[in-house]
């Protein structure tokens, strides 16, 4: 009886550990578009990327319900506190935004943020969003502009993220920037395209604009930035404390 009991006893031992031990983060990121048409033709940009979406077992539509959550993660991993968008006003990076929204030759295509728990490579889940992005506004009387404005067309925006948790937090990313093409593709008279003389300059111009990058030894509540040609990544990462454990912690 008493072996009994002392097992009994390790199991909750260990079962209250795991749930003190595991750490939350909120996750909070910016993507940056660079306008000037010098960034755009410093790299030959492939025209398709293969994001291999479909081929990703287990993945999270950043903002979208997710049914097998509970299936995927371990079982002392807060639901509640698992990849879900967070509020903008708990954003920490406006005042960056708000700077990079007074230049003429970058824009802000994305601001979001979740809260995930801290997972090794093997149980982390990757994050995935995909947005419409619309055009850049024309700057009038600005002939020594960078923008060639002439080409600006909407574009969609598709990601993947991963953040995961060893000695340091780490980052995986993959962008793809793609013009949106015009709704007349979806015509049954092919002929009628063609002759379109905008849908064909979209179509010739439909080199995607791909980043994928890794970042190690990301360091909590530091701000972060993934370069790169036309789409950057400002990334910052604070520890999230439970409400419940700010108390416990009040109370010792």
């Amino acid at each position: 009886m008493k072996v009994l009991i002392s097992i009994l006893f390790l199991a909750l031992a260990n079962i209250s550990f795991a749930e003190d031990d595991m750490r939350y983060y909120d996750v909070e990121i910016v993507i940056i578009e660079n306008l000037s048409d010098a960034a755009k033709k410093s790299e030959n940009w492939p025209l398709q990327v293969n994001m291999n979406i479909d081929q990703i077992e287990k993945i999270v539509p950043l903002g979208q319900p997710v049914p097998k959550l509970k299936e995927w993660l371990p079982q002392d991993v807060d639901l509640k506190a698992s990849y879900k968008v967070l509020q903008s006003n708990t954003f920490k990076l406006t005042e960056h935004v708000e700077k990079i929204s007074e230049s003429k030759t970058k824009r802000v295509i994305l601001h979001t943020a979740w809260r995930q728990p801290g997972l090794d490579k093997h149980k982390a889940l990757p994050i995935y969003f995909k947005r419409d992005v619309p055009a850049p506004p024309v700057i009038e009387d600005d002939s020594s502009s960078e923008l060639n404005q002439a080409e600006s067309l909407p574009t969609i925006l598709e990601g993947i993220l991963r953040v995961t948790l060893a000695r340091y937090l780490h980052l995986e990313a993959e962008l793809s920037l793609r013009n949106k093409l015009p709704e007349t593709l979806n015509s049954d008279n092919p002929f009628e395209i063609l002759d379109n003389e905008n849908v064909r300059n979209s179509i010739e111009k439909q080199g995607i604009i791909h980043l994928k990058q890794k970042r190690r030894r990301i360091r909590s509540n530091e701000l972060h930035y993934m370069d790169h040609p036309v789409l950057g990544i400002l990334i910052h990462i604070t520890p999230y404390e439970k409400p419940e454990d700010i108390v416990n912690s009040a109370k010792k």
